[in-house]
């Protein structure tokens, strides 16, 4: 079984003069436990107003005070590599209406250089409307946005030539090296509505899916089967990663990831550095979850 970490880029252990020492010893400690992958969040700014629902608890709520720290993903990533040399290293998500297509694809292509080859794109199209209008893109065209740049950062990867005309993205007559050193280099899809399983299956080599139950899983996992079908996959070609939304402790996700082991599913995020108070208490638990996974 493989088991990715969500790293505590947001939260207690995102500010502060302790920041740097926790995130250090957190992702030192996720590599020597064995974790295949270690990802990190992405938002830019926390509106002190949010009217917009958030789509993984049941009350809607942003779980989050907006006076928390919240580091930067893409610069997370940097440190994350700089520190790490086996783990592999992605956003969980990064919602790509926040940045320019071509600057990200940049960014994402000189990491990967950088690390040896170990970075993913975990890409989605983000929820939070205050945020998204703030940076300037359309909050209502956002998934057509977001498929043009994921087309347009895929082009500027592997062309040595790149041209790419849209109504959002458009270029021609450049060169962006280096190009990533995977080849291709991996995009996990974020979502659960149909229009994101299409996503998956068009545009993306994963699906990393964060239900709040098992059969919500069952009921998305069914609107992917017809999408991959349509865009000409092999449904088995489709890596999934689960990240049940509702574990909060190392006995929670154990009791809930065993219902997707029954069927035959072997790759799982947790959020396992959110289940300690300090950062004493979160390596302990990222111990002791390892023991108990079997890691």
């Amino acid at each position: 079984m493989k088991f990715g970490m969500m790293m505590p880029t947001l939260g207690p252990l995102a500010s502060g003069p302790g920041t740097l020492e926790a995130q250090l010893a957190i992702a030192q400690k996720a590599e020597a436990l064995g974790f295949d992958s270690l990802w990190v969040p992405d938002h830019v700014v926390i509106p002190t107003t949010i009217k917009s629902r958030y789509p993984y608890n049941e009350t809607g709520r942003f779980p989050m005070p907006p006076e928390q720290g919240f580091l930067e993903p893409i610069a997370a990533l940097g440190f994350l590599a700089g520190v790490t040399k086996r783990v592999r290293l992605g956003t969980w998500v990064l919602v790509l209406p926040h940045r320019n297509p071509i600057v990200t694809a940049k960014m994402f292509a000189s990491l990967d250089v950088l690390s040896g080859g170990r970075i993913m794109l975990g890409a989605g199209i983000g929820w939070m409307e205050e945020e998204i209008t703030l940076l300037g893109a359309p909050f209502k065209k956002r998934g057509a946005l977001s498929d043009e740049y994921l087309r347009a950062m895929k082009e500027l990867w592997t062309n040595s030539d790149p041209q790419f005309e849209g109504q959002f993205v458009r270029f021609s007559g450049i060169k962006c090296e280096p190009k990533p050193t995977q080849q291709p280099l991996p995009v996990w899809i974020g979502g659960h509505s149909p229009r994101a399983m299409r996503r998956v299956a068009e545009l993306g080599d994963g699906w990393v899916a964060v239900p709040k139950s098992f059969a919500v899983f069952q009921e998305n996992f069914a609107n992917l089967k017809p999408a991959a079908e349509k865009a000409g996959r092999d449904l088995k070609s489709i890596q999934i990663m689960i990240g049940p939304s509702m574990a909060s402790s190392v006995k929670s996700f154990v009791e809930e990831i065993k219902k997707y082991q029954d069927v035959g599913y072997d790759s799982f995020l947790a959020s396992v550095a959110f289940w300690g108070g300090d950062l004493k208490g979160v390596l302990g638990i990222m111990e002791d979850f390892a023991q108990k996974v079997g890691m």
